[in-house]
């Protein structure tokens, strides 16, 4: 039913191995095919990550350098590596692509009735597309000719796609802009690749709910962004929430938090199975 993506660079090893763990105990049941590693980095990282770490998984495990796309990439990696999920997505020969970044871990189990409905329709929900974003927003209601007024949810990872849809929106994309996608896509700095792939479906389908659920059944989402440290016991009251899905700490807030929060943090994860969160 639906592939793994994620994008690493060799700061996140360490993570992407609590990561594998996570996703050998909570994701078994989704029917993953491959899951994609991808290095957004020199290819010689490839020899810092074992497939063994995704235990039963461990055969699913494909790792791609990103130099297997053929296309430059900007020293931005902020950039690089959302244009590097949307290639990957357009990829997959399975039906869904959920996307993850490399620091995403799954704290419970995924059931699988909560990510698609029996008619396909993919149950993430939702949500503002907050002020910051007003420059991508704009750029892909120029780009689509459309009104986008909100975009798919659950608000960044995991972010679940319909692949053949994301060959499609890399196609019009390619023929609108007479630019290869991955050169476009780069040049604009900020558009998101969540934004875009929003504003394509509304495009496509001329409303997000003929392939989008309105409401978020995955569950909680709770990250740490890098100027959100200030509201750590929050934070981590909501990770330990057991309706709580996956967690994550920006690497710019993990060097921020003390070493009690540091411990706690890797307290929840060893409490759910995920002893690699002692590297961390």
């Amino acid at each position: 039913m639906i592939d793994i993506v994620t994008v690493v660079f060799e700061q996140e090893i360490p993570v992407l191995r609590a990561q594998a763990q996570s996703i050998a105990l909570n994701c078994q049941r989704i029917g993953i095919r491959n899951i994609y590693v991808v290095l957004n980095d020199s290819e010689t990282v490839a020899a810092q990550i074992d497939p063994a770490w995704w235990g039963p998984l461990a055969s699913n495990v494909l790792i791609i350098p990103r130099s297997a796309f053929s296309t430059p990439f900007v020293a931005d990696g902020w950039v690089s590596q959302q244009v590097l999920k949307l290639l990957t997505a357009s990829m997959s020969y399975n039906t869904y692509s959920m996307i993850l970044d490399a620091k995403t871990l799954f704290v419970r189990e995924l059931d699988p009735d909560t990510i698609i409905d029996a008619t396909g329709r993919i149950l993430t929900g939702r949500c503002p597309i907050y002020p910051v974003f007003d420059p991508s927003k704009k750029i892909v209601e120029q780009l689509f000719e459309i009104e986008l007024t909100e975009q798919l949810g659950p608000g960044g990872v995991p972010f679940i796609v319909h692949n053949d849809t994301v060959r499609m929106m890399i196609a019009e994309v390619t023929l609108r802009t007479r630019t290869p996608f991955p050169t476009w896509f780069q040049q604009q700095g900020m558009v998101t690749e969540f934004i875009l792939y929003s504003g394509f479906v509304k495009f496509l389908c001329g409303n997000l709910e003929v392939m989008y659920d309105r409401q978020n059944k995955l569950g909680g989402i709770v990250n740490v962004s890098h100027d959100e440290t200030v509201q750590w016991l929050t934070k981590i009251n909501q990770m330990n929430n057991r309706q709580t899905l996956t967690v994550s700490v920006h690497r710019g807030a993990w060097n921020k938090l003390t070493a009690q929060q540091r411990q706690e943090y890797r307290d929840l994860l060893t409490q759910r199975g995920i002893e690699a969160a002692h590297q961390l």
